[in-house]
């Protein structure tokens, strides 16, 4: 048994040689694949219509800040790869790699907007997040000021907010209509908030002069 077993072995190991395969009529064959895509998903560039990166861009650094004032409602991004054959959705929107998205809508405060990068190989992806801050309005100024009797004088402009106002003794109160620039300023009429554009609650009139005032918050 045991030479038969040291015959079956050389006899295997000779036919791991090609002469001995074509002698013996079998053959060992090994398949290797090889995935040759890359896996590269880094971006070389990321640009914003407005506002600048924090920190400066770099490949390898993923998080990012901006700034933008009030004024700026929306924002793209503007995107390009390191690799060519690699692909780039910005909010989950596909863009080709060096044109920018479409416009992306910014709420006043932090707005987190994603970048991601898919390599080739449909497996290796590297997320790039910018918070963009939409800074709050500043306006707090009025478009409108009226009074429920009496004319204001001068006349209503936005920059003056110092009036005189007559009225007859019959006239024992007075409301005030104000009407904000911007929709996201508040209002209050002798320390008591009001809407915009309606009219206050009836504020009494002693006789002789009385001092309303009128307080805008902007946003």
């Amino acid at each position: 048994m045991k030479q038969t077993l040291l015959i079956l072995l050389a006899a295997l190991i000779l036919a791991t040689t090609p002469s001995a395969q074509a002698r013996s009529g079998f053959a060992i064959t090994s398949n290797v694949t090889v995935d040759t895509r890359s896996a590269v998903s880094t971006l070389s560039g990321l640009v914003l219509s407005s506002g600048t990166l924090s920190p400066t861009f770099a490949s390898a650094t993923t998080s990012y800040t901006a700034s933008v004032t009030n004024a700026t409602t929306s924002i793209t991004v503007r995107p390009t790869v390191t690799d060519t054959t690699a692909t780039v959705k910005v909010d989950g929107t596909t863009v080709a790699s060096g044109t920018a998205s479409g416009p992306i809508t910014l709420a006043v405060g932090p707005n987190t907007i994603t970048t991601v990068v898919t390599a080739q190989d449909g497996v290796t992806t590297k997320t790039y997040t910018v918070t963009v801050t939409r800074a709050a309005s500043a306006v707090a100024t009025l478009s409108g000021l009226a009074l429920s009797s009496g004319t204001l004088n001068p006349p209503f402009a936005s920059a003056t907010t110092t009036y005189t106002a007559t009225v007859t003794n019959a006239t024992t109160s007075i409301t005030v209509t104000p009407t904000v620039t911007d929709t996201t300023a508040t209002v209050k009429v002798g320390g008591t908030t009001v809407a915009s554009g309606t009219a206050s609650g009836p504020i009494t009139l002693a006789v002789g002069p009385n001092t309303i005032t009128t307080v805008v918050t902007a946003q």
